[in-house]
């Protein structure tokens, strides 16, 4: 088996995920994780899940990049996975830019929208790279795989998903990330555009409804889980908020985008008539408990997710009823402020005119 160097970055589920799945391909892998974890004693990470089970070496792994680096001759991986939420993605870009020159291969496993042009601008603003000198960065519409941590050393990949797609700044961009991680990811697929990918990302579309309707337990801190104490109502809020996404998505002239009957089907292999049975025939979601006020699924979804889709939707001049609903409400319940607007993303009619040329 041909080995390959990578380097995670995050130390959450996601990101021992993929330090399992590339480590039990013979590949060597390093870790940043920006919290302690007990695996920089071991150099273990355990994998408890359906897939991938045992314990998986890990070359490097530590909370201060210099000492992966120190490591490397001085060096960083040319190939960087980073598992994060959207409120890590500048910090990261800060952390990793000094590293970073224009043959990085860099994966962003993060489920906001428009985290590569985040990322990308971090880069240019702080750093002074230019644009063609700019790493090839890729966003997913989805993670690789279902998976749940355990201990900051141990996680369980219960699923791997059908198919997830992938798209950089431009189609040469696009091309590389492909040729770099789709002999160890099976699973990818490249996309048109990098925002026909960010249109297609819809965990905010999934999480926020059902969190909305239990705002109460989620608020107090309950352990519960929000995919199965619902009923069919509860679930055709997916749907309505997905409607909204879809309207803007014909607006920018992507009138087939995946619906969530379609991602469902797509990513797990469900069936049925209504959004409550694909939801129920995910088993990867038995168990899925949040635990916590501070869960992602509001502190990040809102923020980083519909905000920023609400965003390109004013920037098209289409209403999205449900969205801003969902928004108003959700604001409410978190602290993170709504920072990625239209200007701190750089969203204009060139940019939209450049993407649409680019589609």
């Amino acid at each position: 088996m041909s080995e390959d160097n990578y380097l995670i970055v995050g130390g959450g589920d996601a990101g021992l995920a993929t330090a399992v799945h590339l480590s039990s391909q013979g590949n060597r892998v390093d870790l940043f994780s920006r919290r302690y974890s007990s695996i920089a004693k071991t150099k273990i990470v355990r994998s408890t899940g359906v897939f991938s089970p045992g314990n998986y070496p890990i070359a490097t792994c530590s909370n201060q990049i210099q000492e992966i680096a120190a490591a490397n001759d001085g060096q960083l991986s040319k190939n960087i996975i980073i598992c994060c939420r959207g409120q890590d993605i500048e910090s990261y870009a800060n952390i990793l830019g000094e590293y970073i020159n224009s043959q990085t291969n860099i994966l962003l496993i993060c489920s906001s929208r428009f985290s590569g042009r985040v990322f990308c601008k971090v880069l240019q603003r702080k750093f002074g790279i230019l644009e063609r000198q700019l790493p090839a960065v890729g966003d997913v519409n989805n993670s690789p795989f279902a998976s749940r941590g355990n201990a900051d050393d141990q996680v369980a990949i219960n699923k791997f998903k059908n198919q997830f797609q992938v798209a950089a700044q431009n189609s040469e961009m696009t091309e590389r990330i492909v040729a770099t991680y789709q002999s160890s990811f099976k699973n990818m697929r490249p996309a048109s555009s990098s925002l026909e990918i960010n249109l297609e990302k819809c965990n905010d579309i999934f999480h926020v409804p059902l969190i909305i309707a239990s705002l109460t337990r989620w608020e107090l801190g309950e352990n519960y889980n929000i995919y199965r104490d619902i009923g069919p109502r509860t679930a055709d809020l997916i749907g309505d908020f997905d409607s909204d996404r879809l309207a803007i998505a014909k607006a920018l002239g992507f009138p087939n985008l995946s619906d969530m009957y379609d991602y469902f089907k797509t990513a797990y292999g469900t069936t049925g008539p209504s959004l409550y049975e694909h939801i129920h025939q995910i088993k990867a979601l038995d168990n899925a408990t949040i635990r916590n006020p501070h869960h992602r699924y509001l502190s990040e979804e809102i923020p980083f997710g519909a905000f920023p889709l609400q965003v390109l939707a004013r920037l098209v001049g289409v209403d999205t009823p449900f969205l801003d609903c969902c928004i108003t409400l959700g604001s409410k319940f978190i602290d993170e402020p709504l920072n990625w607007t239209a200007e701190f993303l750089e969203f204009d009619t060139q940019w939209l005119n450049a993407q649409l040329t680019y589609h």
